[in-house]
């Protein structure tokens, strides 16, 4: 085949995949980019922030509201309220309402688990409150995507562990590793903030934890590369001279970590978890010096034991509180020939969980 025959021939192929594609005006459909479910008087009740793209590089955003007997005839309902078709393939955050997550999240996961125009990118969270609370409050930065950016920039920067609804199925159903959303609350400048994690027990909403033990959470399920802790000191002599009287702090930052579980015998009740972290001290303004030597090492040391009594201390509550947001389960059954989540759930809160804390500490700075 010559030159001209084979580019006739690319040209048609185009033109035909092109014919197939079902494309959509984006000014002529309503672009659902976050929902909200809340559950009131035994309904639900369903709000979304459509996208406005009225003009070049310029985006607002449009509210609208819906209440239903279930999950499953929201989006055909919210379709008789709108003028143009509504799509929910461009949908990056859905926050749940207080009250809708402690009654259970099963039935809207299994809805989205089906969905396959939703991005398994998308962002959930829960709201302190009600989640129409949560968007009316981001509608004012004219922003369709506040909430998501707002959640993503913690997660990538901050000390909000990642999560996407992909997280989220396999959580879910894995049966080895329970839920964990951010938090989303309203300050009392009303304005929007992270609050830390809730933790779910199944499909229901059980237990809250603070931004620091989220941390802490982020150190044991993935290999965190931000994140900052504020950590007391007392035991470093040139810490303290200056202001006995002054409680003193060490401000780090997460540089690297890496986390690691390991049991030499699955059917045993002793778990050993390793998390090896790199982090720079930054002091507080009354601290304004370099450390070196000995004195380095005993603040390392400090901190070190510090975050393991932390971070022991937070596994300790996941096993009062029956909740396993680390995924001790799922190691376990990747070791463990027909094993049964019943059975190690039962042994769950009496396992001997070791946990160890390798820390290494690099000063930023200029010293002499």
């Amino acid at each position: 085949m010559n030159r001209i025959g084979r580019i006739l021939l690319i040209l048609m192929v185009i033109f035909l995949l092109s014919s197939c594609k079902d494309t959509s005006i984006i000014n002529k459909i309503s672009l659902v980019l976050t929902s909200a479910y809340d559950l009131q008087d035994n309904h639900i009740h369903n709000s979304v922030l459509v996208g406005e793209y009225s003009d070049k590089d310029k985006s607002d955003v449009r509210l609208m509201e819906i209440d239903s007997s279930n999950n499953f005839d929201v989006v055909s309902r919210m379709n008789m309220q709108s003028k143009e078709p509504i799509e929910y393939g461009q949908l990056r955050v859905m926050v749940l309402g207080e009250i809708y997550a402690r009654h259970g999240i099963g039935n809207i996961l299994h809805i989205l688990s089906h969905n396959t125009k939703v991005s398994r990118r998308m962002q959930l969270a829960v709201a302190e409150g009600k989640a129409l609370d949560i968007i009316k409050a981001s509608m004012p930065f004219h922003d369709p995507l506040y909430l998501m950016k707002l959640i993503e920039q913690n997660a990538n920067y901050a000390n909000l562990p990642h999560s996407s609804l992909h997280q989220t199925l396999f959580q879910y159903f894995s049966k080895g590793q329970d839920i964990y959303l951010p938090r989303l609350t309203l300050n009392e400048q009303q304005k929007i903030e992270l609050d830390g994690l809730v933790i779910f027990r199944g499909e229901l909403a059980t237990l809250q934890i603070n931004e620091d033990e989220g941390l802490c959470l982020k150190l044991l399920t993935e290999n965190a590369k931000n994140g900052k802790f504020l950590v007391p000191v007392t035991d470093v002599p040139n810490l303290t001279q200056s202001i006995p009287k002054e409680p003193h702090y060490a401000l780090l930052k997460i540089l690297s970590s890496s986390v690691k579980h390991r049991s030499s015998d699955p059917q045993s009740e002793t778990l050993d978890t390793s998390i090896r972290i790199s982090a720079s001290v930054i002091k507080d303004s009354q601290n304004d010096f370099l450390l070196s030597g000995n004195d380095m090492k005993a603040l390392e040391r400090e901190i070190q034991q510090h975050m393991e009594e932390k971070i022991n201390r937070l596994v300790q509550k996941f096993q009062s509180e029956h909740v396993d947001p680390v995924g001790f389960g799922d190691y376990v059954k990747s070791r463990t020939h027909h094993w049964n989540s019943q059975t190690f759930y039962k042994s769950y809160s009496a396992m001997d969980i070791r946990l160890h804390v390798d820390l290494s500490l690099v000063q930023d700075g200029i010293q002499e």
